[in-house]
């Protein structure tokens, strides 16, 4: 596995980088900024993880995360803080772990077991599991997203999962793996559709495979489905 850290804190950085490489991790990245960040990632594109202190001077971890997502979808993030109060930011951007300073060998070690078990299984996305752990979602396992106010619900066969992704944002980074939009608060994956039923007043009700729930799509949804399917 190959990771980079990006810290501006020395004593922390080279402390993060002794843990990784005793937890066996084969090469190991160091940045102090933002800048150095990007420069590492755009030279490297098969880094697989980022650990990212939050706070630090000019562009902060937060914002640091959101473009290396909007950037690179199959790259793992890992925010390191002194300070808990971020965890509900590093749940908005999707990183699949949090390390809270002092953090010591086993943290690092568990963290990496997560990224071992989720690596291979792209495209996907971060959702919630029952525990209210963020873990990456096949995008193959998921039938649909329907719109909750800032949030999705993502829903699979296996159950429904809260995705911190909004309905729209989700629209436009799905787009290209198959999923349409067909109403306001639905984004279907045409890969999990089982059949279609067109309605009297224009629109269209959808089955999914292996998934008892049915949708209705919007007249524009409808119209969007028989132009790409030819239905």
């Amino acid at each position: 596995m190959k990771v980079l850290i990006v810290d501006d804190e020395p004593f922390a950085l080279l402390r993060l980088e002794r843990l990784l490489r005793e937890a066996s991790v084969e090469e190991v990245l160091t940045a102090q900024n933002a800048y150095e960040a990007k420069k590492i990632l755009e030279e490297n594109p098969d880094i697989e993880a980022v650990f990212l202190d939050i706070r630090m001077p000019g562009k902060d971890g937060v914002q640091l995360a959101h473009e290396i997502v909007g950037e690179r979808d199959d790259v793992f993030i890992v925010f390191q803080t002194a300070y808990d109060e971020h965890s509900l930011q590093a749940f908005e951007v999707g990183a699949i772990g949090y390390l809270t300073k002092p953090y010591f060998l086993e943290d690092v070690i568990r963290v990496l077991n997560r990224i071992k078990k989720f690596r291979g299984e792209k495209p996907r996305i971060q959702v919630l599991d029952r525990a209210e752990n963020l873990i990456p979602m096949p995008l193959s396992e998921i039938c649909y997203f329907e719109a909750r106010l800032k949030h999705s619900l993502c829903v699979t066969r296996r159950g429904a999962f809260i995705c911190p992704k909004s309905i729209g944002y989700l629209e436009e980074a799905l787009k290209a793996h198959g999923f349409l939009r067909v109403h306001k608060s639905y984004l279907v994956n045409l890969d999990k559709v089982a059949s279609f039923r067109s309605l009297s007043n224009g629109k269209i009700e959808v089955c999914f495979k292996d998934l008892p729930h049915k949708i209705i799509t919007s007249k524009l949804g409808a119209k969007k489905l028989r132009e790409i399917l030819k239905i």
